[in-house]
């Protein structure tokens, strides 16, 4: 490897598309990375090494991640949305009076799918 080129490998296009789709996440949410670094319990230097594909990360930062930036793992791995992730983020930011309602409803529509 020449001194001061970056070759990428497939491993670190994966990285890349990892740390693309947290960038993402993370700037949708209008955060910055100290904001979820400092929550994910890694360092702001760390969390710009894992967006730019420098860096891989262990599984539990990927969780910590997940974690701070409320999603799930699938997504920060390959960008899988599943139906329960969808109806949890639906659900965010209820009242308690509405998470209530909603736990109601889904309790009385999946005793009505089982029969």
């Amino acid at each position: 490897m020449t001194k001061g080129v970056f070759v990428m490998d497939e491993n670190n296009n994966f990285n890349l598309e990892i740390g693309q789709r947290i960038r993402l996440i993370r700037e949708a949410q209008g955060k910055t990375r100290e904001q979820i670094a400092e929550v994910a319990e890694i360092s702001a230097q760390f969390l710009f090494y894992i967006e730019t594909g420098r860096k891989g990360m262990t599984s539990r930062t990927i969780v910590n991640l997940a974690k701070a930036l409320n999603v799930s793992t699938d997504y920060i791995l390959v960008g899988a949305v599943t139906p329960l992730a969808k109806i949890v983020n639906n659900l965010e930011g209820l009242s308690p009076e509405d998470l209530n309602l909603a736990e109601q409803f889904i309790k009385k529509f999946s005793k009505g799918a089982m029969k």
